[in-house]
C-alpha cells in the first residue's frame, strides 16, 4: 500500500473523530494553478479583436445554416464559425480553428441524437449579418469587433463576445518530437488526403463524429507556420501540479468566449457545486466556478469548488424572461460570472438605451471547441424542454427505485442483508431497495462475490424479490491488477485499457491497489463490458457506478492523468467530464441485454455529464453528518433538477460522522420529499437503521417514509412528465411563480411539480420556520397536516415539532396517493388512489395519473394509462386522454378528499363515462376546516368517470 493510500485512510480516520474538515484544497486546483484558466482570466478587452470575414458568410444548401471565417487580428489565426437554427426557438453557435492541425474533439456523447435544425433566413445589410430564426428571434453578427447579439421580438437578450475575450488556442505539435508522434498517433486514426478537412458548405451539414484526431506533418506545419510562432513557443509543452506532470503535445490549446445576458440578474445551474442556487458574483472575489468531475471526500460548502458531476448548462431568468446556454465542451472548464448594469448597448434593436441589470459569464474550457445551443425560453418550462430536447428527457424508472432504499458501507454478509430486511418488516417502515458496498466482492474484484460471506447470493437476491424488493450492488470502474482475475485478464488480452502518454496500459491506484482503467470512450469496450451484467449472479441486481469521475488515488487531483490516451488517439483532457457517463452507458446497455429488453434498469453515478439523465440517477456525493449539509442539499439537487438531471437525492444522515436522533429524524423529513431518498453511510461510522435510534425518533423516521410511501403516485406521474417534457421534479419556486422578485434568492423551500411546497427544518432545535408562500392573493396553500390556508404573497411563522415537515398543497391542485402501508412500493402498485384535492378561490383544481406496470419497459410501446383529473363546477371528472389495449389496470379510486370546499351538499354521486351506471356516494363534510370527503366511489382508475357534488 502506497504512501498516498495510507494518507487516505488516515485522513478518514482523522474526519471521524473530528468536527473539522479534512478537505485539503491545496491538492485541488485554483484557477491560478490551471495556466489556461490564469490566460484566459487575465485578458482584457483589447488583447485579442477578432473580425468575422463577411465575403465568406455563406448559408448552406439546406438553409439551416450559415458559415462564415473569423479572424484574430492579432495572431492571423482564422476560426470556423456556423450558426445553425434549431427547432423549438433554438439557435447553435460553433467556433473551431478552420484549418487545425490537429482535430479538434468535439462532443456528441452529450446529445440525444442530431439536433432537428430548421431553417434560418439570412441577409447582409449594413455591414451586418442578420439571422431570422421563425418570426422573433434575430442574430446580428456584427464583423469588427466580432460580436453576436440575440433579440426576442426586439429586445436584446444575450450577447456573445461583448468584451471581445474570444480565444482559441490554436493546436500545435512539440517540435522536435513530431515524426514520432505522427507515426504513434497515426495508428488510431484513418488517413487524410492532402488537403485536409474540407470546410466549405458541405461541411456545415456534416455530422461530426467523435475521435478521429488528426496531425498535419511537420513541413506542413512548418509552412503554415505565422510570424507569432516565436511567442508561441516560449510557452510551456507541460505543466506540474503537486509533483504530476502533465505533459501537452499539441500545446496549450485552449478556448474561452465571453456571454452576456442583458436584463437578468440572476443566474443558476452549471452543477455540481456545494453553494447556493442562485451562481453568486465570481470576478471579483475567489475562483469562477469549475466543472471538473472530482472524487471530494467530505467536500466544503459554500465555494465554487468542482465536485463530481458536471453540467455546463446555465439558466438567466428575469420577470420578463428566462433564456438557458448549454456549453457543450467535456474539458475543465471554469465559468466567471459577474453581474452589472449596462447602458451601453442598448435594450432593443431600436435604440432604448435606459440602464438595465446584465449578467456577464466568461466560458474557459482546456481544449475542444466552443460549441453552444441558446434556449430562447421564454418561460422556465420552455428552457427545460428545449434544453432536454437537446441531450435527452431523464428515463422512467422502475417503480421501486422510487421508494426507500438502504445502504452502508458495507452490510456484513448475506446473514446481516436478511436481518436488516427483516427487520424492515419488524418495525413496520416499507422500504424498497437493499444495497451493498464494496465489501461484498472478493478482494475488491467487481462481478464476483466473497464466498464466506455471500455463499449464495441468488438465494439471497430471491430472498429480497419475492417480498417486492430489489438488490442493489456496487460496480466502479477500475479493476485489480491481478492475472487471476478474469475481468483484468480480459480488458488486458483485448486491449480495451485507458492508455499512458508513453502508449502502455494505464496503471492507477484505487480500491484494489494497482488498477486498470476500461476506456469507455471505446464503444467497443462499452459492449464488451455491457456483457458482465448479464452473469448469472448479477443479472437480477441493480447497479452503483462510483468512483468514476474517474479516482485514481495516485493521480493528479485523485483522477485520471489529462495526457493519458483513449480510442482515436483522443487525450483524457479532452472527454474526462464524460467518462463516467460512458461508464453508466455501458451499464444501461447491459441492464437492458441481460433481460433481452424487457426490464427497465435502475443506476446510480456519482460521476456525470449533461445527457446522464437518460440513464441514471444521481446523489450528492459523500457528503457529512452536519446540519449544514442538510441545509446545502435542497440548492444543490434544485440546480442539478433545472440542469436535467431530475432524479437526484443527498444521502440521509451524511457519508461521514454519526447523525445524532435529532438530525436524523429531520433528515429522513427532508429526504421524503426529494426524488431518491437513501440512507447510506461510511464503514467507520455507527450503524443507523431506524430502529437503532430512540423510540420516539425511530417513529419520526418511520412515519417520514411511510409519508413518502403515501405519495409515490404523484411521484410516478411527475417521472412520467419529466419523462415526457424534460420539467424538473423539484423546481426553485420561481419556476412556477417567475413574476415573484421575493423567490429569486430563495433555495431553502422548494416545489415539487406545481403541487407541494416544502421546508426542510435544517436548523438543530427548531420549533418553528418561517415559510414564504409564493405568488399573489389569488393563490391559497393548504398545510396538509393542519389544513390551515395560507395566502400567496405572504410569510408565516410554522410550528414544527419534531414530528413535522412543512408541506403544503397549492390551491388549484390534485394529487393521487395511496394510504394503505406495504412492506414496498411494487406490492402496492394495484392498490387503490385516493385523490387529495386543494381548492382554490375559483372552487376550480387540476391534476393528472400515470399507471403502468411499473416493471417493465411496455410502456415506450405505448402500455400505460394516462389520465387528466378536473373538478369544476363542483363536477370532477377523470378523462383518460390515453388508455392501453394491452395495459389493463386494477387500480380503483378509495376515496376523495376536497380541502377549502365552500358548502355540505345535499348529496353526491358517481357516474362512468360515457353512459355508464350513476350511483349515490357516501360523504362527510367537516364545515369547521371546510373538507369534503367522499368515500369508496369505487370506479376503476384506467376509465372515464364523473362525481357529481349537489349543492
Amino acid at each position: 500500500m502506497t504512501w498516498k493510500i495510507l494518507l487516505l485512510l488516515n485522513c478518514l480516520t482523522v474526519l471521524l473523530l473530528s468536527p473539522a474538515s479534512c478537505v485539503d484544497r491545496g491538492n485541488f486546483k485554483t484557477c491560478n494553478d490551471a495556466r489556461f484558466c490564469k490566460k484566459h482570466r487575465e485578458l482584457k478587452s483589447d488583447d485579442h479583436i477578432h473580425e468575422l470575414l463577411v465575403d465568406s458568410v455563406t448559408a448552406s444548401s439546406a438553409g439551416t445554416s450559415i458559415s462564415g471565417t473569423v479572424k484574430n487580428l492579432k495572431t492571423n489565426d482564422e476560426l470556423l464559425l456556423e450558426v445553425y437554427g434549431v427547432r423549438d426557438r433554438t439557435v447553435r453557435i460553433k467556433l473551431n480553428e478552420l484549418n487545425p492541425s490537429r482535430k479538434r474533439y468535439e462532443v456528441e456523447m452529450s446529445l440525444d441524437g442530431t439536433p432537428d435544425y430548421v431553417p434560418i433566413k439570412m441577409e447582409k445589410q449594413h455591414g451586418q449579418i442578420q439571422l431570422l430564426l421563425g418570426d422573433t428571434i434575430h442574430l446580428t453578427l456584427h464583423p469588427k469587433p466580432f460580436r453576436i447579439d440575440v433579440y426576442e421580438e426586439g429586445t436584446l437578450l444575450s450577447m456573445l463576445n461583448a468584451d471581445n475575450l474570444l480565444l482559441i488556442e490554436p493546436m500545435r505539435v512539440k517540435p522536435g518530437k513530431v515524426q514520432r508522434f505522427v507515426s504513434w498517433i497515426s495508428s488510431f486514426v484513418p488517413e487524410v488526403d492532402e488537403k485536409g478537412a474540407d470546410h466549405g458548405e458541405d461541411h456545415v451539414e456534416e455530422e461530426n463524429h467523435e475521435g478521429g484526431n488528426e496531425v498535419k506533418d511537420e513541413e506542413t506545419k512548418q509552412d503554415d507556420a505565422p510570424a507569432h510562432e516565436e511567442e508561441r513557443r516560449e510557452e510551456p509543452w507541460e505543466e506540474t501540479f503537486k509533483g504530476h506532470v502533465d505533459s501537452k503535445p499539441f500545446g496549450p490549446n485552449s478556448i474561452g468566449l465571453d456571454v452576456s445576458f442583458i436584463g437578468f440578474d440572476n443566474l443558476y445551474g452549471i452543477p455540481e457545486h456545494a453553494d447556493s442556487l442562485r451562481l453568486r458574483s465570481t470576478k471579483a472575489n475567489g475562483d469562477p466556478y469549475r466543472l471538473y468531475n472530482l472524487d471530494v471526500f467530505e467536500y466544503e460548502l459554500n465555494n465554487p469548488m468542482a465536485l463530481y458531476g458536471a453540467i455546463p448548462f446555465i439558466i438567466a431568468h428575469s420577470e420578463k424572461h428566462t433564456l438557458g446556454m448549454f456549453w457543450n465542451n467535456a474539458a475543465e472548464t471554469w465559468i466567471d460570472i459577474d453581474y452589472t448594469t449596462t447602458s451601453t448597448g442598448g435594450s432593443t434593436m431600436f435604440g432604448d438605451s435606459s440602464s438595465q441589470p446584465k449578467a456577464d459569464t466568461h466560458w474557459i474550457s482546456e481544449t475542444g471547441i466552443i460549441d453552444i445551443f441558446l434556449f430562447i425560453g421564454p418561460k422556465p418550462a420552455d428552457v427545460s424542454r428545449q434544453f432536454t430536447t437537446i441531450v435527452g428527457h431523464p428515463y422512467l424508472p422502475p417503480h421501486a427505485a422510487i421508494g426507500y432504499h438502504q445502504c452502508r458501507w458495507n452490510y456484513n454478509d448475506q446473514k446481516d442483508v436478511q436481518t436488516v430486511h427483516e427487520n424492515f418488516d419488524h418495525y413496520d417502515i416499507p422500504m424498497d431497495v437493499m444495497w451493498l458496498d464494496i465489501e461484498y466482492t472478493d478482494g475488491k474484484r467487481y462481478f464476483t462475490w466473497d464466498a464466506p460471506k455471500f455463499a449464495n447470493p441468488d438465494e439471497m437476491i430471491k430472498n429480497l424479490t419475492k417480498f417486492g424488493r430489489n438488490l442493489v450492488v456496487i460496480s466502479d470502474p477500475h479493476f485489480k491488477k491481478d492475472d487471476n482475475y478474469f475481468v483484468y485478464k480480459d480488458l488486458k488480452d483485448k486491449d480495451f485499457c485507458v492508455k499512458s502518454k508513453d502508449g502502455g496500459n494505464f496503471e492507477g491506484w484505487c480500491w484494489p491497489g494497482a488498477s486498470y482503467y476500461p476506456d469507455f470512450i471505446n464503444p467497443a469496450v462499452r459492449d464488451w463490458y455491457a456483457e458482465l451484467y448479464s452473469r448469472e449472479t448479477f443479472k437480477d441486481a441493480w447497479t452503483w457506478n462510483d468512483m468514476n469521475e474517474p479516482s485514481v488515488f495516485n493521480g493528479p487531483e485523485v483522477t485520471m492523468h489529462k495526457d493519458n490516451i483513449h480510442i482515436d488517439g483522443l487525450e483524457h483532457r479532452e472527454v474526462h467530464n464524460i467518462y463516467g457517463m460512458a461508464h453508466v452507458m455501458a451499464s444501461f446497455d447491459g441492464h437492458l441485454k441481460r433481460h433481452n429488453y424487457q426490464l427497465r434498469p435502475f443506476i446510480l453515478t456519482r460521476s456525470f455529464f449533461a445527457g446522464s439523465q437518460r440513464h441514471a440517477a444521481v446523489w450528492t456525493g459523500d457528503n457529512t453528518a452536519d446540519w449544514n449539509h442538510l441545509k446545502i442539499a435542497a440548492p444543490m439537487l434544485l440546480s442539478l433538477n433545472i440542469a436535467g438531471m431530475t432524479f437526484v437525492g443527498a444521502d440521509i444522515g451524511g457519508f461521514f460522522k454519526n447523525p445524532d436522533a435529532q438530525l436524523m429524524a429531520r433528515w429522513f423529513q427532508a429526504a421524503a420529499f426529494v426524488p431518491f431518498m437513501r440512507n447510506h453511510a461510511h464503514i467507520d461510522t455507527r450503524r443507523r437503521e431506524p430502529w437503532l435510534f430512540d423510540e420516539q425518533s425511530m417513529f419520526v423516521m418511520r412515519d417520514a417514509v411511510r409519508a413518502r410511501y403515501t405519495f409515490l403516485p404523484f411521484w410516478y406521474t411527475l417521472f412520467f412528465h419529466a419523462n415526457q417534457t424534460g420539467a424538473p421534479l423539484m423546481r426553485p419556486l420561481w419556476y412556477e411563480f417567475p413574476k415573484d422578485s421575493t423567490t429569486f434568492g430563495m433555495d431553502d423551500e422548494y416545489l415539487l411539480g406545481n403541487a407541494l411546497l416544502v421546508k426542510p427544518v435544517t436548523e438543530e432545535n427548531a420549533k418553528q420556520t418561517e415559510v414564504y408562500f409564493p405568488g399573489d392573493s389569488s393563490e391559497n396553500w393548504h398545510d396538509i397536516s393542519s389544513l390551515q390556508i395560507h395566502k400567496g404573497g405572504t410569510k408565516a411563522s410554522i410550528d414544527t415539532p419534531l414530528q413535522k415537515i412543512p408541506v403544503f398543497q397549492r390551491g388549484g391542485t390534485i394529487i393521487p396517493r395511496r394510504f394503505r402501508v406495504r412492506r414496498s412500493s411494487i406490492l402496492a402498485i394495484e392498490d387503490p388512489i385516493t385523490l387529495s384535492i386543494a381548492l382554490n378561490d375559483e372552487q376550480i383544481a387540476n391534476g393528472s395519473l400515470y399507471l403502468d406496470d411499473g416493471i417493465t419497459r411496455n410502456h415506450l410501446e405505448g402500455d400505460y394509462v394516462f389520465a387528466k383529473l378536473e373538478l369544476k363546477d363542483n363536477l370532477l371528472k377523470s378523462r383518460v386522454v390515453h388508455p392501453s389495449k394491452k395495459y389493463q389496470t386494477k387500480v380503483w379510486l378509495e376515496r376523495v378528499y376536497i380541502t377549502g370546499f365552500k358548502f355540505k351538499p345535499s348529496g353526491v354521486e358517481i357516474h362512468e363515462l360515457p353512459a355508464g351506471e350513476r350511483k349515490p356516494l357516501e360523504f362527510f363534510y367537516d364545515e369547521t376546516n371546510r373538507v369534503l370527503t367522499v368515500r369508496k366511489p369505487g370506479v376503476n382508475m384506467g376509465k372515464g368517470w364523473a362525481i357529481v357534488i349537489r349543492p
